[in-house]
């Protein structure tokens, strides 16, 4: 029956491949929406922490995320297209549907089990509750998970439409180097929309005194405080001494992560900005480099001594990973594009 003619046309070009792909995106949603729901059953009342407000916008952020990995499934269609026979389309589709469900599945299943699970299971995340108690703020405002999951695939991705357009060249498929070139351009406006959307939805704040700056390193978190400021006039010039704390918050490892292996935090830097956006750079450092490694639970000093004009307003600390091309490009990062930023109050 596949292979008559009617059937034939019917599932040939585009048009049938939307009528295929997007009739079964709504068992895709189903079947991943179930999982969730056994979950929170089978589990009650592990996961009442979790229903709250917040929880609920990053789960529907996880959905939208599942939805734009589905669309995945044209390109899987656009080499479909252009390598399998049209007999055969039909049963590649199915396929291809099948082996991406399941992969839904594992993935869906493996990422409660290992990252919101453990979460939940010490009342949330410690670094919200941390946050919540003190007065914090974070270098991101999206699950660094995902923001890092989210690069490496669009990264995936250019890589794959690339090799489609030199194939298909080389192969004369106009139509398929054409398609190439529409979804990459699509893949990019969602990319660049999401990145361009957090960075928007992000404010600039000022930290006082001992509250801390969480910074995340996948699998755990550091820690970042002032907790003393000194200043003295020389002539012109105002020299402050700032003392930052570093830690390795033990709360929030991961349940993966040997406690007492070392972690070099990623390179960060510490700058005084005033209010017109002069930057001053520290002229000194007394005690442990801001790129001494902890271990779990650890904790140490850094001063830092900067001299700024006496007629510099509004000064604030900024301390940030010093950002790289890919930094710039990685959904809620403090770094990214248009992205507020977290400082300490002087």
């Amino acid at each position: 029956m596949d292979s008559s003619p009617s059937n034939d046309t019917h599932q040939a070009g585009w048009r049938g491949a939307v009528r295929f792909w997007e009739a079964r995106r709504l068992w895709y949603n189903a079947v991943l929406f179930a999982i969730v729901m056994l979950w929170l059953v089978f589990t009650w009342p592990h996961f009442r922490p979790a229903l709250n407000w917040l929880d609920f916008g990053r789960m529907c952020v996880l959905a939208v995320l599942a939805n734009v990995c589905y669309c995945g499934a044209y390109v899987a269609e656009f080499f479909m297209q252009g390598a399998v026979p049209l007999t055969y389309w039909r049963r590649t589709r199915h396929a291809i549907w099948i082996l991406g469900m399941v992969i839904a599945v594992v993935f869906s299943n493996y990422w409660i089990a290992d990252e919101i699970y453990p979460d939940i299971a010490q009342g949330a995340s410690a670094v919200a509750a941390t946050m919540n108690s003190i007065g914090g703020g974070s270098n991101m405002n999206f699950p660094a998970p995902l923001a890092v999951v989210g690069f490496l695939a669009a990264c995936g991705g250019v890589f794959v439409a690339i090799a489609a357009t030199v194939i298909f060249w080389f192969a004369r498929k106009p139509k398929f180097v054409r398609g190439a070139g529409i979804a990459t351009g699509i893949g990019a406006v969602i990319y660049f929309g999401l990145l361009v959307a957090f960075s928007e939805t992000s404010h600039d704040r000022a930290l006082g005194l001992g509250q801390e700056k969480y910074f995340c390193e996948i699998d755990c978190h550091l820690a970042y405080a002032v907790v003393d400021v000194k200043s003295h006039t020389s002539g012109v010039w105002k020299d402050y001494v700032i003392t930052i704390r570093t830690r390795f918050d033990e709360k929030t490892i991961s349940s993966k992560r040997a406690k007492d292996v070392p972690l070099m935090p990623s390179p960060r830097e510490a700058r005084i900005i005033d209010r017109l956006g002069h930057s001053y750079e520290p002229v000194s450092t007394v005690g442990n480099s801001l790129m001494t490694p902890l271990r779990s639970g650890e904790a140490y000093t850094t001063e830092l001594e900067f001299r700024v004009p006496n007629d510099a307003t509004g000064l604030r600390l900024l301390i940030n990973t010093i950002p790289g091309w890919a930094d710039r490009l990685v959904i809620g990062d403090e770094n990214s594009w248009l992205h507020k930023k977290t400082y300490f109050a002087l």
